[in-house]
């Protein structure tokens, strides 16, 4: 099972980002549920590990901050693949994505080391994009600053790939963000 840990955006974000949504020809924006911050990418999780991982989350004590969006920008520098809006890298958030890491260790899962540069993807690119409309798509909302955003919770998503469409997530346990914040161990 794929599975990741993620922040939903408030439903007050939700609706601002969904105002960006548009200007770019070949761009498959995402539904407005399936908006997250990805906290940790587990990918594929033996099923013995997933009840192990749910607890390991679960006992993560951080309390609840906020998130600040900003600017737009897209990945893949010569044939971009992925729009976004930025999420400032404040030390509560840092903290949070180094405990879920941390949990799928402790949960006997390898995670990949990458750079962690927080967002939330707007739309995918398909075929052949036009860069002179994601460029005037990045020019006219880079300005963008939304938030503060409470985050009091986060989440572990399951992600089942679809043919020919996008995948689909389901919620598969929440966690309060409540309690003295603790070093990863």
């Amino acid at each position: 099972m794929r599975l990741f840990a993620a922040l939903r955006p408030s439903v007050k974000t939700l609706r601002a980002l969904s105002r960006l949504q548009k200007g770019v020809s070949g761009a498959r924006w995402s539904d407005l549920d399936k908006l997250h911050i990805t906290l940790a990418f587990y990918d594929d999780v033996e099923p013995e590990q997933v009840e192990l991982l749910d607890d390991m989350l679960g006992d993560i004590r951080q309390p609840g901050f906020d998130i600040l969006y900003k600017g737009v920008d897209h990945y893949g520098k010569d044939h971009p693949y992925n729009l976004h809006v930025g999420v400032e890298r404040a030390p509560e958030l840092l903290q949070l994505h180094k405990a879920c890491l941390s949990a799928a260790r402790r949960a006997g899962i390898e995670v990949p080391r990458r750079d962690y540069r927080p967002h939330v993807t707007m739309a995918y690119i398909r075929g052949e994009p036009r860069i002179d409309r994601i460029l005037a798509w990045e020019k006219n909302y880079n300005g963008l600053k939304l938030g503060p955003d409470l985050m009091d919770e986060f989440m572990l998503y399951s992600s089942w790939q679809r043919e020919g469409g996008t995948n689909l997530y389901r919620l598969e346990a929440s966690y309060p963000l409540r309690g003295e914040m603790l070093p990863p161990k």
